[in-house]
């Protein structure tokens, strides 16, 4: 994307509004995580379940509301939608400040719940509105600066949010942060320029279940787009079960500290931007499956970077002593794991770039939010998908090598679906 397109009217204020967005809901997230680990909870397995509760509060609303939030978003104007939304986030920040000061953690669960009903309604229409406002041209580069910003959002708001809360009137200073970046992404929001008009003669259907079952049935009339769906989620999956699983992996393997946690999770999400920008570089636009089919090969290239991984992490020696960032990148075969997983997450955020672009192009214009829709829905889906995967293989005892090696089995049976599918797809439609 040239400077004068990012620049503009048409993407400038849009990027700001989802940056800002995604940045704040993990701020806050992250606070919450770091005040019931260190204040709010009494035991470790207290802090455990209770965190565990807070990422289900933010997922839920995304199963909950989407398909709903689709209709809304293809039904009316997108850029009306984009203020009120923007506007409720002052609100809900008013009470997450009020909540951070009281550390009331029921206060802070319901705020939190809230948030991801926000983020629920916000989701199909960030993806829906960008073919709106970009050129056919600009559109990878427009996904491709959306994904990598929203990962770089993820890592700062997880860095600043676990940081800020633990200092000295720490809860207050993040009470004030998160209202202050909810108020930016409200002004962004008024630059953002109208969108087409909507479809105004779309009923909406209030029944939350029968409303999911109509959206999931859009993936009989656009099958291109519906392939894009199911692997932009493989790619949720993957990174769900990695990013879950980081603490453990750095810990218990690699001996290394919380800050090497840390460094982990910045790698990672710096691999996803780097991919994400690598892939807005391509210059074959992306219309069909057929442009879409060689991204198999990046799903190869992930399960090899997956054994590589893992063959260096079933040979490393243990330390009793956990190591800092600085002790840790001293060891050769540490330091090439944490390649691994950069090339792993690089590949990934290639992977989807086009991936959205390609739901974005195959689906008609009154019905791109209802799939988005459906997408976030399917995402939610991949990543409950991976922690149930996690949770059954460690009943029956396996290691973390193990259930990364099936991973790595499982990323290549999907690479094997994925042009099988691509192939019957391409040569039906």
């Amino acid at each position: 994307m040239k400077a004068s397109a990012f620049f503009s009217k048409r993407f400038f204020p849009l990027f700001w509004v989802q940056f800002l967005g995604a940045f704040n809901d993990n701020l806050f997230k992250n606070a919450l995580v770091m005040l019931i680990t260190f204040r709010l909870a009494d035991t470790a397995e207290e802090a455990g379940l209770l965190i565990t509760l807070a990422a289900g509060l933010f997922i839920l609303p995304f199963f909950l509301f989407s398909a709903f939030a689709g209709q809304l978003a293809d039904k009316y104007e997108k850029t009306t939608l984009i203020r009120k939304i923007k506007l409720s986030e002052i609100l809900i920040m008013l009470l997450g400040a009020t909540a951070l000061v009281a550390q009331d953690m029921m206060f802070l669960f319901a705020v939190l719940f809230l948030m991801g009903v926000q983020s629920a309604f916000f989701g199909p229409i960030k993806y829906a509105i960008l073919p709106e406002h970009l050129e056919d041209h600009e559109l990878l580069d427009g996904n491709g600066w959306f994904s990598a910003s929203t990962f770089v959002a993820i890592l700062l708001g997880t860095i600043v949010g676990g940081w800020v809360v633990l200092t000295d009137d720490g809860e207050t200073g993040m009470a004030i942060g998160v209202l202050i970046i909810a108020l930016l992404g409200y002004v962004a929001s008024r630059f953002v320029p109208t969108s087409a008009s909507g479809d105004a003669t779309l009923p909406l259907q209030w029944n939350i279940l029968t409303n999911t079952y109509q959206e999931l049935e859009l993936r009989k009339d656009f099958p291109q787009a519906f392939f894009a769906v199911l692997s932009i989620s493989w790619f949720w999956f993957l990174g769900a079960t990695y990013l879950s699983q980081m603490p453990v992996l750095v810990s218990d393997y690699l001996s290394g500290n919380d800050k090497v946690v840390l460094l982990f999770l910045a790698v990672f999400s710096i691999g996803i931007a780097l991919g994400a920008w690598i892939a807005s570089q391509l210059k074959t636009p992306v219309r069909t499956i057929k442009n879409v089919q060689w991204l198999v090969l990046l799903l190869v290239g992930i399960s090899l970077m997956i054994l590589l991984g893992n063959g260096l992490l079933s040979q490393v020696n243990k330390t009793n002593q956990l190591m800092g960032v600085m002790a840790f990148l001293q060891h050769w075969d540490y330091v090439i794991i944490l390649l691994s997983m950069l090339a792993i997450s690089t590949l990934g955020g290639w992977f989807i770039v086009p991936l959205y672009t390609l739901l974005q192009v195959q689906t008609q214009q009154h019905f791109r939010s209802r799939m988005v829709a459906v997408n976030n829905i399917t995402n939610a889906i991949f990543m409950v998908l991976s922690a149930v995967f996690i949770m059954v293989l460690y009943a029956f005892e396996l290691s973390l090598i193990t259930i990364l090696y099936g991973v790595s089995l499982l990323n290549l049976a999907v690479a094997y679906w994925y042009l099988r599918r691509s192939r019957v797809i391409r040569e039906r439609t």
